[in-house]
């Protein structure tokens, strides 16, 4: 594993209106001291809607993101897949483009939509919720996890590794990924296996 490890940016949600572009809240709600984090919670709060089909969307970004499961189907958050090649081209190929993306993507396609994809590493770790641990996300991706639930009639979400589709500028061989068991953003070597969620549409 690379050793780059790095706290979470959370990147700026967007909207209509005079409060596009500015950043989203970070989760974080117990004060540390005047100034702190938890004692400002500057920013918008974050906004998930469950949309009912296995979807959630978040309302800031426009995002459409697929929920996770616990019934062994594609969506099954203990899932893994490799990310692609850590030899030149370092090409996005591996298993989370040619098996998920590609089931997710056939017709009649996953909610009826045909254009999931791998979030960057921004878009990832909007879902890193500051405030929380094991999972560290919102509870639009963490509510009624039980054993054989589905995406709509749950929301999971592991505590590991999960990719995104950016790579590692100085290190191609590598690509970031999000740790939603604390929120950080570290990176690892493509051919690894790892989580994956998918979205599609957005501003971003």
């Amino acid at each position: 594993m690379l050793a780059l490890a790095v706290l979470a940016m959370i990147a700026g949600g967007a909207q209509a209106g005079p409060t596009k572009g500015r950043p989203v809240q970070t989760g974080q709600t117990t004060s540390y001291g005047t100034g702190s984090d938890g004692d400002l919670q500057n920013g918008l709060s974050p906004m998930f809607n469950d949309l009912g089909n296995g979807v959630i969307k978040d309302q800031r970004t426009g995002l459409f993101w697929e929920k996770k499961s616990d019934d062994g189907s594609i969506h099954d958050q203990d899932n893994v897949y490799t990310w692609g090649q850590a030899v030149s081209p370092y090409s996005m190929n591996g298993t989370m483009v040619t098996t998920f993306l590609a089931e997710l993507n056939t017709p009649p396609c996953f909610a009826d939509f045909c254009d999931w994809r791998i979030p960057n590493v921004r878009e990832l770790a909007m879902l890193a919720n500051f405030g929380a641990f094991h999972p560290a996300t919102f509870a639009a991706f963490n509510t009624a996890c039980t054993a054989g639930c589905t995406v709509t009639a749950c929301s999971c979400t592991h505590s590991g590794y999960h990719w995104s589709s950016s790579s590692v500028q100085t290190f191609p061989s590598h690509a970031w990924f999000v740790n939603l068991e604390y929120g950080g953003v570290t990176a690892n070597d493509k051919t690894t296996n790892e989580y994956v969620r998918a979205v599609r549409g957005g501003a971003l």
